[in-house]
């Protein structure tokens, strides 16, 4: 069996692994974009929060709105804190899923090469054995000429 043979269902299993790889890589790479998303609607969220309040405030705001208003502040601010938090463990989890997608794509790609260099090789040795052949006969022809 040829080499190139040999080796094709290595690089099918490769393809299979970058595929499945590939996969896992959009499914982090969506899981970062919504704990983006979160992040942003709590800033949004805080922000909208901090004007109404603005607004209440200049008509005058009696000490216990204060403290409430204060008390929600402060969860918002750990809830982003700890969307942040959410965020940067799925910038970590989407950087390592990339680099092993990197290392299965080029496996593949190495494994394609190679294929490709051992076809590259049996062609040129195909076609050496071809001329030797028409060679052969052209010399025997020749020689049951004379």
């Amino acid at each position: 069996m040829k080499k190139s043979k040999r080796i094709q269902p290595l690089k099918n299993l490769a393809s299979r692994h970058e595929q499945q790889a590939a996969r896992t890589l959009g499914q982090s790479r969506s899981q970062l974009g919504q704990q983006q998303d979160r992040l942003e609607e709590l800033f949004a969220y805080r922000q909208e929060y901090q004007q109404r309040f603005r607004r209440e405030a200049e008509n005058g705001i009696r000490g216990a709105q204060l403290q409430t208003y204060q008390s929600f502040m402060l969860q918002l601010d750990e809830a982003i804190r700890q969307q942040r938090v959410q965020v940067e463990q799925a910038e970590q989890s989407c950087q390592t899923v990339t680099e092993q997608w990197r290392e299965t794509h080029i496996r593949t790609q190495v494994l394609d090469k190679t294929i490709q260099r051992f076809r590259a090789h049996e062609n040129r040795q195909a076609e050496k054995i071809s001329q030797r052949e028409a060679d052969d006969l052209a010399a025997r022809r020749f020689c049951s000429q004379e």
